[in-house]
């Protein structure tokens, strides 16, 4: 009975975001940067963001990049994942995860050294709560906090227009 429920519920989720993700095609939606962590915003890119947050070569790491052979025919698909190691948000010191999808800034995920005063730096500084869990930042930014599969409590933020472009280009050409 549980797992038919969770059958139920992920097929629903499937639906919702394909519908999503068919309106924004269908109303002709454009991008529209979204803030992510204090003062960077969705769509930049990694140069971008390496000149904001005084990032050099050597100073962040690749912790993914997928990139499709050069004979394939499908549209671009770019998905980089980089860690940089002493970055502040918020005046707080920790390690910034970011995601780029074709090149353009998507998600950010803060392991701060110190997580509560983090939280209520990113609280202040946005006008958000997180209290309970997660809030939201016009025109699509998701904030949340949350633990990753090691159990390491970080901050989050996403741009749900980019996610569902991604999303879409996944279950359209990954079939």
């Amino acid at each position: 009975m549980i797992m038919r429920k969770s059958f139920i519920y992920g097929a629903l989720f499937l639906l919702l975001l394909s519908w999503t993700a068919s309106c924004h095609r269908q109303q002709g939606a454009k991008f529209k940067p979204s803030p992510l962590a204090p003062g960077l915003s969705s769509g930049e890119s990694l140069e971008a963001v390496e000149r904001k947050l005084h990032m050099m070569a050597g100073t962040f790491d690749i912790v993914y990049d997928h990139t499709p052979l050069p004979s394939d025919t499908r549209p671009p698909y770019r998905l980089l994942i980089i860690s940089a190691k002493q970055q502040k948000v918020a005046g707080q010191a920790g390690r910034l995860e970011m995601t780029f999808f074709n090149d353009r800034l998507m998600t950010m995920q803060f392991y701060a050294d110190d997580f509560a005063s983090a939280t209520r730096a990113v609280e202040s500084a946005q006008k958000i709560s997180l209290g309970s869990g997660d809030a939201h930042l016009e025109p699509n930014t998701r904030v949340w906090t949350g633990k990753d599969a090691e159990g390491k409590t970080y901050i989050g933020w996403i741009d749900k227009f980019l996610q569902a472009e991604q999303d879409a280009w996944i279950r359209q050409y990954e079939q």
